[in-house]
């Protein structure tokens, strides 16, 4: 049997204007074209399934936004030339306060820390899943999309799976859209990654930030998750390295 890590990077909205770790300004601005759009609004539920038969799957959120401290970006991410590496100094033409040395040490070992407890919770029987959403956008329509590194975490049973089992409920799903990948952890054993985006428009209200009420849409929902990750557990390895 394997096991299934969640992590879920981008749910939170904690700590934005924060005067020590935030120091973003709280404008209705900001708040329209930045936060809205780029928070993975609910993730934390949404991919988070209560059933006694499903043992094997350990969620870890980061409590913080991604506008205070973006752990999906790596250490000298070619996104730091336009402000928006792992520690933001701007986005779009909105610019952070600016940080203490101290500060961004802070903000750093959060992140260590967090990156920590998922390696920990990792084994070469693990399946690291990163959840994610997105707002639907020209080009970027798909309900579903499901992405995959060109490295040793990429299992092609594990994309398989995922992609016939959204397909079997009604959605429609696309592989590896671009720059949109898994994060990958430096571990002394392999394990399998993949990463799920979903459309933000097939559960919440993009105009009131609120999730659906209707309750055919989440037992559609809850009931592909629990027989997509009893699947992913009871799967066995077929890594293929794309190298």
């Amino acid at each position: 049997m394997r096991n299934i890590v969640l992590n879920i990077p981008h749910s939170s909205i904690y700590g934005i204007f924060d005067e020590s770790i935030g120091k973003w300004f709280p404008t209705p601005f900001f708040i329209n074209d930045c936060l809205r759009e780029h928070t993975d609004w609910f993730t934390d539920v949404l991919f988070r399934v209560r059933d006694e038969n499903i043992n094997d799957i350990k969620a870890f959120v980061f409590p913080y936004s991604r506008f205070v401290c973006d752990v999906s970006r790596i250490e000298n991410d070619p996104l730091e030339e336009i402000g928006q590496g792992i520690i933001y100094e701007k986005y779009r033409s909105y610019k952070r306060g600016e940080l203490t040395q101290s500060e961004k040490e802070k903000i750093l070992t959060i992140r260590e820390e967090y990156l920590n407890q998922l390696k920990e919770s990792l084994n070469e029987d693990s399946i690291l899943i990163d959840c994610h959403s997105f707002t639907p956008r020209e080009g970027k329509r798909e309900e579903i999309y499901i992405s995959f590194n060109d490295d040793w975490t990429y299992d092609m049973k594990i994309n398989d799976i995922i992609a016939k089992e959204f397909k079997k409920h009604g959605y429609s799903a696309k592989f590896n859209y671009p720059d949109s990948k898994p994060i990958t952890l430096h571990t002394d054993f392999r394990y399998s990654a993949v990463r799920i985006e979903v459309n933000k428009s097939i559960y919440m209200s993009l105009s009131t930030l609120s999730m659906d009420y209707n309750p055919r849409l989440w037992m559609r929902w809850y009931g592909l998750l629990k027989g997509l990750y009893k699947k992913l557990i009871y799967s066995s390895s077929d890594r293929q390295s794309l190298l």
